[in-house]
């Protein structure tokens, strides 16, 4: 069994000549959650753009089971669900219509797209009921998690998740991070863009941080939890990563 499903090896990418990203570098196994983190500007949603091959990295590789995206891009977008910030909904359809229409787009049809929504709709925490409503009608907690079933009804091997729980009720939350956590102990390789640390500490097995584009930390959680005095919070490693603290200084790049 190979050991990696993703692995992003030096990529850059600039805008008007300032760096973006800067020769960033990491792996991911299958079944493995990746926390994404770093300040508004960091590179964050650049990397991400890269990985879904939204734009091409000036300089570097990625490889999705040890091909170049770059040049076979279809291979990792047939296998890639990528939940971005925004919603990519039709709000005059009901949640069933979009999520009919989405598994269409994606070659699903007949018995085999109805049992694919049925089981992404209960991942998701909807019901027979919520699906036959117009997405306009939905809360905001309710359109992320339906952002969240269109993607998953392809039965992704990586799953991209930028912010899913920005600015959302207490509940959608639970439902969406048990949703990633499932996903995850069945083998879906997973990038979880946030910034709640303690939703990125309960949820991830290790992170990267970014700043100005580079790599300032990246490793398995538990390991870069654990100093010699004991152990700290995410919140601790991150604030003590720019402060330049006993806590930031954990084995982190």
């Amino acid at each position: 069994m190979e050991e990696f499903c993703l692995e992003v090896k030096e990529i850059s990418k600039s805008y008007r000549r300032k760096k973006a990203v800067d020769k960033l570098s990491f792996t991911l196994a299958p079944g493995q959650i990746l926390g994404l983190i770093g300040t508004n500007g960091a590179g964050k949603s650049t990397t991400i753009s890269m990985i879904a091959t939204l734009m091409k990295p000036d300089e570097g590789q990625i490889l999705f089971h040890g091909q170049d995206i770059r040049k076979n891009p279809r291979l990792l977008r047939e296998k890639t669900g990528y939940v971005p910030q925004d919603i990519a909904l039709y709000e005059s359809l009901s949640g069933l219509s979009n999520l009919k229409f989405w598994g269409r787009a994606g070659h699903l049809h007949g018995g085999k797209l109805k049992e694919r929504i049925r089981v992404v709709s209960q991942m998701t925490g909807f019901s027979p009921e919520m699906l036959q409503k117009r997405v306009g009608e939905y809360s905001g907690g309710m359109k992320r998690r339906m952002n969240i079933a269109v993607a998953l009804l392809k039965e992704p091997e990586l799953l991209i998740l930028d912010e899913p729980t920005a600015g959302i009720d207490i509940q959608s939350r639970n439902l969406i991070l048990g949703a990633v956590k499932e996903l995850a102990d069945k083998g879906t390789a997973v990038i979880y863009v946030g910034h709640y640390m303690d939703e990125v500490e309960k949820l991830c097995d290790s992170i990267c941080v970014l700043d100005a584009g580079h790599m300032v930390c990246n490793m398995p959680l538990g390991e870069a939890l654990h100093t010699r005095n004991g152990k700290i919070t995410l919140e601790q490693l991150y604030n003590g990563l720019f402060e330049g603290t006993e806590q930031g200084e954990n084995g982190c790049l």
